[in-house]
């Protein structure tokens, strides 16, 4: 088992992430991804270059190559390094990523290519927007928490305000 300090493997590899598919399900538009996170019932919204990052994050770029990888090596690479950091910790606290799996296929060599964006080209800072407003309906056990009379995904409680069904 590895010990972690700081999102670096303390044999001085870097962390390399991947989506929870246990708990998050996601679907990507054309600049927007959308995943819900299924234990918690909040849902989510990145931005285009949240969803670029994440892409980056599944393919198997680790979380220190991801402003190279988006930036090449230039100034923009070391500026935006920071607002990565903290957009790749926030998919971090809210559970989206976890540590990837040591037999799971890396598909991004350890140099990244050509970067995604050139220098003051439009970049715009990675967003993720959570959302609960629907949270309680998506928390609903359709098997165990609905009345059969009243359908899914109306819960029991709803349905009849003593709980009571029939």
């Amino acid at each position: 088992m590895d010990k972690l300090q700081s999102g670096v493997h303390l044999n001085n590899l870097p962390m390399t992430y991947e989506i929870d598919r246990a708990r998050i399900i996601f679907e990507q538009f054309e600049d927007e991804t959308v995943l819900v996170n299924t234990e918690s019932g909040y849902y989510y919204s990145l931005s285009a270059s949240g969803s670029e990052i994440l892409h980056l994050l599944e393919e198997g770029c680790s979380g220190d190559n991801l402003a190279l990888a988006l930036f090449g090596r230039s100034e923009t690479c070391d500026s935006f390094r920071p607002v990565i950091e903290s957009f790749v910790e926030q998919l971090k606290a809210e559970s989206i990523l976890t540590a990837r799996a040591k037999d799971r296929p890396v598909r991004i060599g350890t140099e990244p290519g050509p970067a995604r964006y050139a220098p003051g080209a439009g970049y715009e800072p990675p967003v993720l927007e959570r959302f609960d407003d629907v949270r309680s309906l998506l928390l609903i056990d359709p098997v165990h928490q609905v009345d059969q009379k009243y359908g899914w995904p109306k819960e029991m409680s709803d349905a009849h305000p003593s709980g009571a069904g029939n």
